[in-house]
């Protein structure tokens, strides 16, 4: 396939959405099939270009190679014309990166529509990926999901992700797990498979009850894990350290949650950073602890937070700081995270690092009950804090 390389910005959902810019396949053996019976002059016919039409055609990507893009803005615009939905895609991306002058966005979006329309899955693409951002045209996340399904349904791995993400978090539409399940699994099977796609679909058949199922989620997730990816390498993690449908091997998680966090994994860095913590499969040692903790923190989990705040309350690993831990505390109570409600409950029932406050004590330790996370505010932080470890669920 050649590559036909444009500076267009392709739109993202949130999570792990894979976009991509322009390509224009090399022809087939039957290009110029559509020749036979065609008018004088035709460049397609019956879908198909002509003789004259793949001549034009490959004029025209040769054109574009050699820096001579008015001359192959000329030969694809033709083509274009006539129908033909790859040129259209190629005059759509010249379009937009002002190839033969200033920028045209209207002119590029017009074409994108039209190869679009004509079944050129890189054009479905692009197009649903504009419509889920509203980049040249209204948001529509709904206008977005057909067209990510109509290109699925001619095996574009990257639309049957995306879909299968929107639908899976009702990102703008129903959410319909059912059809995501079946969408992640055509991207993450046979040639080309997406990592991300057999992650996705196993982590929903571990983590939905209703549809939970261990056996499917370790397969899905040993393929992605294989493909490295990271949030799969951990989820994997999870199975072998719980023992969830196969028995339990510590050394195997420790092993997958070494390899996600190399990577950055938050999740990953918080539970190797409390196996060093513990010396749990590893060596204690508090001062490896503090800096996964730190840097899972950095990344925004909040259980980590949790793990700093008691590390710098007792000192383990750095000079200890009451009023340093009650600001990581609230700061992960505010985010809803269970047990930094119930360590902030606890540091303003004893006033440890903050001023006392028994009102918002009981409310936080309320709130801390209700999320099925038991809190006793009551406890001392200095005692509770010893051998104590934020609970991983999966």
């Amino acid at each position: 396939m050649n590559t036909l390389t444009s500076r267009c910005a392709s739109g993202l959902i949130a999570l792990v959405l894979l976009s991509a810019c322009a390509t224009q396949e090399s022809g087939t053996a039957d290009a110029a099939a559509g020749g036979s019976g065609a008018a004088p002059g035709s460049l397609v016919a019956n879908g198909k270009l002509t003789t004259e039409g793949e001549a034009r055609r490959e004029r025209a990507f040769k054109a574009y190679q050699a820096g001579n893009k008015a001359l192959a803005y000329s030969e694809w615009l033709g083509i274009a014309e006539q129908g033909y939905a790859e040129s259209q895609f190629n005059i759509s991306v010249m379009e937009s990166d002002g190839d033969t002058g200033a920028a045209n966005m209207s002119k590029a979006l017009a074409w994108l529509h039209k190869a679009a329309d004509g079944n050129y899955p890189e054009a479905q693409f692009q197009f649903a990926q504009r419509y889920n951002k509203g980049e040249g045209v209204t948001k529509d996340v709904p206008k977005a999901l057909v067209y990510w399904r109509k290109c699925a349904l001619l095996g574009e791995k990257r639309c049957a992700f995306n879909a299968g993400v929107a639908l899976a978090g009702g990102l703008g539409v129903a959410r319909d797990e059912a059809a995501a399940r079946t969408l992640f699994a055509e991207a993450g099977s046979g040639t080309g498979a997406l990592p991300a796609a057999q992650s996705e679909l196993g982590k929903m058949y571990l983590q939905d009850n209703k549809e939970r199922d261990f056996v499917k989620a370790r397969q899905w997730l040993e393929q992605a894990a294989a493909g490295n990816d990271a949030e799969a390498q951990y989820n994997l993690a999870l199975i072998y350290s719980n023992g969830y449908g196969v028995k339990a091997d510590k050394r195997k998680a420790l092993a997958l949650y070494q390899r996600a966090a190399k990577q950055g994994e938050p999740m990953s860095l918080n539970n190797l950073g409390a196996a060093y913590r513990f010396g749990e499969g590893v060596p204690k040692d508090q001062k490896k602890a503090l800096a996964m903790f730190k840097q899972a923190h950095d990344a925004g989990n909040m259980q980590a937070t949790v793990n700093l705040a008691d590390m710098s309350f007792k000192g383990w690993g750095v000079r200890a700081n009451k009023t340093a831990a009650a600001d990581l505390y609230k700061l992960a109570a505010d985010a809803g995270h269970p047990a930094g409600r119930c360590r902030y409950a606890q540091a303003l029932r004893h006033g440890d690092g903050v001023t006392r406050n028994p009102g918002q004590a009981n409310r936080l330790q309320e709130a801390a009950n209700n999320a099925s996370a038991p809190c006793d505010s009551d406890a001392p932080l200095g005692e509770y804090l010893v051998n104590r470890r934020v609970k991983v669920r999966p």
